[in-house]
């Protein structure tokens, strides 16, 4: 009578674990997309604010550029009017332009290195 029981608690155990096996595979799979969802999440939290912060520093760096710009402007056109004083338009633009090229010859030398040409032509790629 023994054997026959530990058959029957055998079989009762086998029975368990089969069906028992869908219902940790559910669970497995549950968890596993709780998981990756919260991972989204958090992922999702860090790139909004990362993204917030660079849109922040483009405005800010926008707006310093339109006042950078303004303020270079007026000082060129207050220089113009200076120099019409003593000589005719045309002098005074031309020194003007001469003075605005020869500046920026100079800042491309100073601010870029030599091995950075100032334009690059894409080299075809061979895949």
């Amino acid at each position: 009578m023994k054997s026959s029981e530990n058959e029957i608690a055998e079989g009762v155990g086998r029975v368990r674990k089969e069906t028992d096996l869908p219902d940790l595979g559910v669970r497995i799979l549950t968890d596993f997309g709780r998981i990756v969802a919260a991972e989204a999440r958090l992922l999702e939290t860090n790139l909004v604010g990362a993204a917030q912060a660079l849109v922040d520093r483009v405005y800010l760096t926008a707006i310093l550029v339109v006042i950078a710009a303004a303020g270079v402007v007026s000082l060129i056109g207050s220089i113009v009017m200076l120099l019409h004083q003593w000589m005719p338009w045309w002098q005074v633009l031309g020194i003007v332009g001469l003075g605005s090229l020869l500046l920026a010859a100079i800042l491309r030398r100073i601010l870029m290195p030599r091995d950075v040409p100032i334009f690059q032509v894409a080299a075809s790629r061979d895949n």
